[in-house]
């Protein structure tokens, strides 16, 4: 009897180290932080599966309860209410840049302006966009002439454009004042403390970019020698190319230019036989002359504002403009304070604009600012239904005004929240655009 007592004794003492202990499943080491710990590399452990509504059916679930749902596909754990783990972002965001317009009187969506969130939830939705009047715009007969102040604005258009490219910050201050023979650069902003040359080849590698933008500024004059050829290679464009000069920009006989020339300050513009341009030749203060050559104004939106310059291909905001033999030249001639001279013998595909007037050469099509005050409306809707006080109606003008929307809403998986818009009357258009969802709970 003393022995079995002994034993027994010893039994108990033994299940009591066990119980106080931790508990391993395929380790004989269980991990001392854990109560319980399962150890395998060909089996997983496999917790209660169920539907939304099963798991919604649970009474009385005590903080930390762990189940997966199989309605949404990921565990839920319970922490005063049902709470989801994902792998999905918690963050939806849409961005866009086209400019877009609508005429409607009742609320439209605003393309691209719709997200569906993959998990339920609580989020905040904001929206931020650039709008104003869409431009007013009528057919031009060939000889056709108007009042215009396009001029006027193109001068105020070129010194906007002067001091922006004066802001952008400098990535090459060591460049030789000569670009070319046979060169190839990089996108960037170059800066030259004097006057700039070129000669012969240059190429703007663009590096497979179609944005790729090149700046050249020279504290002084721009000159391009005879046979100068600037070649774009690797998606580099036209219009993304500036010249800016602080003296007078002149270009050799039978010399290929791309890009925007402008003269920053008091300086003529000399464009000589045989040329070809794919740009403009633009100066705030001076003559051009032109020809006998072929222009014509890049393809495609500059990176930078250029309003009512967008039209022009040759422009001084005082001087004469002056063609001195056939020419071919594809875009709008102004001079804001001067005339124009030779051009009976150009072919000009545009019209001459001067301080204040316009006169088309050829039928087409020209867009005015509409200063109209047109009543704008900006709402969010969710799967469908107008989100309550989530609007906000303007008076929208010819000129860029923006817009902010913030709201709340509870969502449910792949339920569509969009924004919305409407006009008054008139159209109005939209530029740059954010559609943002954070989740919050």
């Amino acid at each position: 009897m003393k022995k079995i007592a002994a034993l027994l004794f010893i039994s108990f003492l033994m299940m009591s180290q066990i119980v106080c202990a931790q508990v391993g499943i395929g380790t004989i080491i269980p991990d001392a932080s854990s109560i319980l710990d399962l150890t395998s590399i060909s089996q997983g452990l496999l917790i209660p599966r169920m539907t939304t509504s099963d798991r919604d059916f649970i009474a009385n679930p005590v903080n930390g309860l762990l189940i997966y749902n199989t309605t949404t596909s990921h565990f839920n754990h319970f922490d005063l209410v049902w709470k989801e783990y994902s792998d999905y972002t918690n963050y939806y965001n849409s961005n866009s840049t086209s400019d877009v317009t609508t005429t409607s009187t009742s609320d439209v969506v605003v393309p691209g302006m719709t997200i569906a969130p993959l998990l339920a939830g609580t989020y905040e939705v904001t929206f931020n966009c650039s709008y104003n009047n869409s431009p007013t715009e009528r057919i031009v007969s060939s000889g056709e002439s108007f009042p215009s102040t396009m001029a006027q604005e193109a001068k105020s258009d070129l010194e906007l454009l002067i001091n922006q490219l004066n802001s952008l910050t400098v990535t090459n201050s060591t460049h030789l004042a000569t670009f070319g023979n046979g060169e190839t650069i990089s996108p960037g902003v170059y800066s030259i403390a004097g006057a700039a040359s070129i000669a012969l080849n240059l190429t703007l590698d663009g590096h497979g970019d179609s944005n790729s933008i090149f700046v050249i500024k020279a504290n002084g004059a721009l000159t391009a020698g005879a046979n100068t050829n600037v070649i774009l290679t690797n998606g580099a464009q036209a219009r993304n190319v500036f010249w800016l000069a602080y003296g007078a920009p002149s270009f050799g006989e039978k010399s290929t230019m791309k890009g925007n020339v402008i003269a920053a300050t008091t300086g003529a513009i000399a464009f000589n036989a045989g040329g070809n341009l794919e740009g403009r030749l633009l100066t705030i203060s001076g003559a051009i002359t032109f020809g006998p050559a072929v222009a014509s104004m890049p393809i495609g939106t500059s990176p930078y504002p250029l309003g009512t310059l967008d039209k022009f291909v040759l422009y001084t905001a005082a001087g004469d403009v002056t063609n001195t033999a056939v020419s071919t030249i594809t875009g709008n001639i102004g001079t804001n304070l001067g005339t124009f001279v030779g051009f009976e013998i150009a072919t000009v595909n545009g019209a001459f604009v001067t301080h204040t007037t316009y006169t088309s050469k050829t039928s087409t099509t020209i867009s005015t600012p509409n200063t109209n005050n047109i009543i704008a409306s900006f709402s969010i809707y969710q799967n469908g239904v107008l989100i309550p006080s989530s609007s906000k109606i303007l008076t929208s003008e010819a000129y860029l005004g923006n817009v902010s929307l913030q709201t709340i809403a509870t969502i449910l998986p792949n339920q569509a929240i969009d924004v919305r818009w409407n006009t008054d009357s008139e159209k109005i258009g939209m530029g740059n655009r954010t559609f943002t969802l954070i989740k919050v709970q």
